[in-house]
């Protein structure tokens, strides 16, 4: 018997405003849900030590990882677990030689198949597809389609970024992605735990019905 594929994940990009609502938002759904991973995205305002910290607490209470956009630094400062950069051989060069073997480092190569393979061959922990911002249905099917080709041929596990519905989460697992990142847009919602959590719900549920 074939061994079953790994489960699909949350993995939870926070937006790049961030405010005590969805501070609050992210607790109830690492409570509620199977998270693999929290991203937090660069902002433009200075870094707040003291938020980064009780997100970096959060994430260990609960064993999940704890990424930081674009700034090896802040990660290192702050105890995170690696970086998430975008799909660019040299800035992966120098967060690897700034954080070691050990760390996380992913890439978001929004729809391109050259830097996706590029950096997986470097040592790229995993690979996003699809853009941050809101998608055009043709965005939608080259997505899916990046995540079937990927899964099919390569081991180093991928992401299928900003997901919108637990329909369009289910169907993006079923087609190989091993997290799915729920839309930053979402965060803003009043019930952003609630709509999020159910789409961590819809994963675990096509789990159970496979």
């Amino acid at each position: 018997m074939a061994e079953a594929a790994p489960p699909c994940r949350l993995y939870l990009a926070l937006p790049a405003t961030r405010s005590p609502m969805v501070e609050r938002s992210l607790a109830e759904v690492i409570a509620a849900a199977d998270v693999a991973c929290v991203l937090l995205c660069q902002d433009a305002a200075e870094a707040d030590p003291a938020l980064d910290l009780r997100l970096r607490e959060l994430t260990l209470a609960r064993d999940v990882a704890f990424l930081v956009e674009n700034e090896p630094a802040r990660a290192e400062r702050v105890g995170a677990d690696g970086v998430h950069l975008p799909a660019d051989a040299a800035l992966y060069g120098q967060a690897r030689e700034h954080l070691g073997q050990r760390a996380i480092i992913g890439v978001g190569c929004n729809e391109s198949r050259h830097e996706a393979m590029l950096l997986a061959e470097l040592g790229a922990d995993y690979v996003a597809f699809g853009p941050t911002a809101a998608l055009s249905d043709r965005e939608r099917e080259e997505r899916a389609g990046l995540i079937a080709w990927w899964s099919e041929i390569f081991v180093v596990p991928c992401v299928a970024w900003n997901v919108e519905t637990p329909e369009e989460a289910v169907n993006l697992a079923r087609l190989g992605a091993d997290f799915v990142a729920p839309s930053p847009a979402l965060w803003q919602a009043e019930d952003a735990a609630t709509r999020i959590a159910k789409i961590g719900a819809g994963l675990r549920d096509a789990r159970s019905a496979a």
